[in-house]
């Protein structure tokens, strides 16, 4: 069903946007010219559209720029940083759960296809996607999304997740992902496997891409946004994934996401409202 979107949002907001089969999506709009974000990743496929201005990003480590009439598509887990046009910007970024592209594209479990292309012109499909997100009409953004990730992520099939090569460096991400990771010291981890902290380090860094101290971070941002998704308070999110204090929690998962976890929270309690 397609309703009115928000009034009155902020610049740069988020929705959650109602899928066929009771999938939800996350739709970004962001406006902010002084936006940048920091090294992290998105257990969602990312689909965007820049509508204005350019967007200056890196991505699996390689440097890309998108444009007004670009659309940019990141796979899930993909490591990636941006900084944005500093006059005139506005973007719209979907968040699409892997478990709803697989259904779509019949993928087997575990599996995705690979990306044949992350950044395209093609204003048409830009404006349409942009336009369906503001009108929160969810059937007509799976069309579009179906179409995107048919034409650019239907090839070889990959795993989902990163795989590092090593399993003990796997056993720590799987470690620093679980709901009490909020609170693990990588020194304490590198003791578990047995070696130094310092080879430890190392051997993380090179399998990864960050150190252990930064993707433990990105993990607590990552549980914190769950949190904040089955409705916890700001406040408590912030203290149960081991932030200093909320302004802290604050200023790294807008460093993250785009928004405040308070503007975040508000965008997805109108959707709520008006379903």
């Amino acid at each position: 069903m397609t309703r009115n979107p928000p009034s009155n949002p902020p610049a740069s907001h988020v929705i959650g946007l109602p899928m066929d089969g009771g999938a939800q999506i996350e739709a970004l709009f962001a406006a902010d010219p002084k936006a940048r974000f920091e090294l992290h990743w998105h257990a969602e496929w990312s689909v965007g559209a820049i509508l204005e201005g350019r967007c200056e990003f890196t991505c699996a480590g390689e440097r890309q720029v998108a444009q007004s009439g670009d659309i940019v598509l990141m796979a899930p887990f993909m490591l990636h940083t941006a900084g944005v046009s500093a006059q005139g910007f506005r973007m719209v970024m979907l968040y699409v759960p892997h478990a709803w592209a697989s259904r779509r594209l019949a993928w087997p479990p575990g599996l995705r296809g690979t990306l044949r292309q992350g950044v395209w012109r093609d204003e048409v499909m830009a404006g349409e996607l942009a336009s369906a997100a503001q009108a929160q009409d969810g059937a007509q953004v799976g069309r579009l999304l179906e179409e995107i990730l048919r034409a650019q992520a239907d090839g070889e099939l990959v795993p989902v997740e990163r795989h590092m090569g090593d399993a003990r460096v796997e056993a720590v991400c799987e470690a620093l992902a679980t709901e009490d990771a909020c609170r693990i010291d990588p020194a304490g981890l590198a003791q578990r496997l047995g070696v130094s902290r310092e080879h430890f380090h190392r051997l993380f860094r090179l399998a990864v891409g960050m150190t252990p101290a930064h993707y433990a971070r990105l993990a607590r941002i990552g549980r914190a946004r769950a949190l904040l998704r089955e409705g916890h308070a700001a406040a408590e999110v912030a203290a149960q994934c081991g932030f200093t204090d909320q302004a802290h929690f604050s200023r790294w998962f807008r460093r993250c996401f785009g928004v405040t976890p308070g503007n975040y929270m508000a965008g997805r309690e109108r959707t709520e409202r008006r379903a």
